[in-house]
């Protein structure tokens, strides 16, 4: 059954984030990637196994942050680690949650945050550190909030509600920050954000250091040198954009006021991303305004599904295709000070 509280648009944010993960990870250095989902009800689980740029094999559980919806939202980004406390214990429900994760095989969590289009924060914990990091933080935002300088927030960080939750970053308050610091301060944790991008990489048009010339004269050149470009894309099928330009009269996008009917005006957008889909029921076309709101948009997740239930009429009728012993040995209960639940 379907939870109340997720709405069929957080569904549609879910799958989108979960599908850049691999990409992302291929872009900061990863290689052999295996990106495995599991669906269970109303909730999807997903690992990744990959080798570090540093040789090293490792597992992840992806865990994703809350969607930022709100301008106020942006100031703050966390994820769950369960939803609900066991036995009302916090450290039992800790110590459960990490030796899950060790009973798989699986030797870190990646959290991460996404914003419209881009992946802002990535943060590799190692399993074993997962209660150390939750008790810190559960520690560090009681005497914030006891030293009243969390105004009229008075939930623990840590201890949301029944849920234990790591934050990557608070800028609600002027010290709020101290709660995500002692992640990223945490021994053995990987910022994958401070990991060269090789798409950045690659680009030698790098924006100039020198001051900018008072003139607008000075700017630029005349018949500039030409350059050839290396790229890496998912390969498409022309036949598709071809039959969703075909279809489409003017942008497929309802509401929209930028309608023109010449050749070339309309490009194809794929809702899900290139490398997630790339058939007809997937695809629309789209004004250049409207396609760029659809990828950068702060209401990206909202536009993208609305096209996605517009796009699904031209889906045709039937089926389109065929159908390691680890233990938490050492790690004991915190001595940090234990608070109320929230």
């Amino acid at each position: 059954m379907t939870r109340q509280f997720r709405s069929e648009e957080s569904f549609h944010a879910e799958s989108i984030s979960r599908a850049a993960v691999a990409p992302f990870l291929a872009d900061r250095g990863f290689q052999d990637i295996d990106d495995q989902l599991k669906v269970t009800g109303s909730a999807t689980s997903q690992l990744v196994s990959a080798t570090s740029p540093e040789g090293a094999r490792v597992k992840m559980r992806v865990r994703l942050c809350w969607r930022r919806r709100t301008t106020e939202a942006l100031k703050y980004s966390a994820a769950q680690l369960r939803a609900r406390l066991v036995d009302d214990d916090w450290d039992k429900t800790m110590l459960m949650t990490m030796q899950r994760d060790l009973d798989q095989g699986i030797t870190h969590n990646l959290i991460l945050q996404r914003d419209g289009a881009l992946i802002v924060h990535a943060a590799l914990i190692p399993i074993r550190e997962l209660k150390g990091i939750f008790d810190t933080q559960a520690r560090i935002s009681q005497e914030l909030i006891d030293g009243g300088q969390m105004k009229n927030l008075k939930k623990n960080h840590a201890k949301n509600g029944s849920s234990p939750t790591i934050w990557l970053r608070d800028e609600r308050m002027p010290n709020a920050h101290q709660v995500a610091d002692a992640l990223w301060a945490w021994p053995g944790v990987i910022d994958l954000m401070a990991l060269p991008s090789k798409i950045l990489a690659n680009d030698d048009d790098a924006m100039d250091d020198c001051p900018i010339p008072t003139g607008y004269a000075e700017l630029g050149s005349d018949a500039p040198l030409q350059r050839s470009a290396l790229r890496a894309e998912c390969r498409r099928d022309p036949k598709v954009r071809a039959a969703v330009l075909k279809r489409a009269q003017s942008c497929e996008r309802q509401g929209c006021v930028n309608q023109r009917t010449y050749k070339s005006f309309l490009d194809v957008h794929h809702i899900l991303g290139a490398k997630v889909s790339d058939r007809v029921w997937n695809c629309v076309a789209l004004c250049p305004n409207c396609h760029r709101d659809a990828h950068f948009s702060p209401q990206a997740d909202s536009i993208n599904l609305e096209l996605k239930l517009f796009a699904e009429q031209f889906k045709p009728a039937g089926p389109t295709f065929p159908p390691e012993d680890s233990t938490l040995e050492g790690v004991t209960k915190s001595t940090e000070p234990v608070h109320g639940k929230q």
